[in-house]
């Protein structure tokens, strides 16, 4: 059986670590980000020091001013448009030396040529967007230490995007036999690729990268975005 991949990263007692969000999209959708994650970005704000980019060129600055941020939130699917490349090649070259870098928030919401042009052209990440339906997931303790176990929600049911080409140990979340599709378009059903998962944490390099699928911010996966950015156990 694979390890698991998390461990918490180190932050000095009494230190805010800096973390970079970056909303690159249109303002509509940055709006909709600030107002359906308000409770996540309260959380930020307790337990960070938080430097906001929303141009690419405002988050290329961010790294000449801080080059080594303890971790870095991708809150839309902006970091796919032509202009911010650079920026999403420098965070893949930060990931890669140690980072850590989390596609949450309205990213899952992307396009889907937009998600794989993202994971595959600049990443070169195995990942695929796969279902996208609601129904209840429960913990991959495979995936996880027994530290962060004690933190995480058993189960939980959210509205989420799934990937597959995800190893079982980079899967926080998955469907076991008892799940079923709770809410789909165009029909509710019985979930048939068990693989697939919406809460991912792998290695990059030297770093890591996570997926969040859930675009709705659920109470377990504002947990588990804690816990992934390295301030949740402090």
């Amino acid at each position: 059986m694979s390890a698991p991949i998390y461990s918490n990263p180190v932050v000095p007692a009494g230190v805010k670590p800096v973390i970079f969000v970056l909303t690159l999209s249109d303002e509509a959708t940055q709006n909709n980000f600030q107002s359906s994650h308000a409770r996540l970005l309260n959380e930020f704000f307790e337990r960070a020091t938080i430097r906001h980019a929303n141009t690419a060129e405002k988050a290329f600055g961010l790294f000449t001013q801080c080059s080594e941020p303890h971790a870095v939130f991708i809150a839309d699917g902006g970091i796919a448009r032509p202009n911010c490349e650079i920026i999403n090649q420098r965070l893949a070259l930060y990931a890669a030396c140690g980072g850590i870098v989390i596609f949450g928030g309205l990213f899952a919401a992307s396009r889907g040529d937009d998600l794989k042009k993202v994971f595959k052209q600049t990443w070169d990440l195995p990942w695929e967007p796969g279902s996208f339906h609601r129904t209840t997931l429960s913990l991959n303790e495979g995936a996880i230490t027994s530290t962060l176990k004690t933190r995480l929600q058993v189960s939980y049911s959210q509205k989420a995007l799934h990937l597959y080409g995800v190893q079982k140990n980079e899967s926080w979340y998955l469907p076991t036999q008892d799940s079923v599709i709770e809410e789909w378009v165009p029909r509710a059903g019985p979930i048939t690729d068990f693989s697939e998962s919406p809460i991912i944490y792998a290695c990059y390099g030297s770093g890591h990268v996570g997926f969040i699928g859930d675009t709705e911010a659920e109470e377990g996966t504002v947990i588990c975005i804690l816990a992934m950015l390295g301030i949740l156990i402090r």
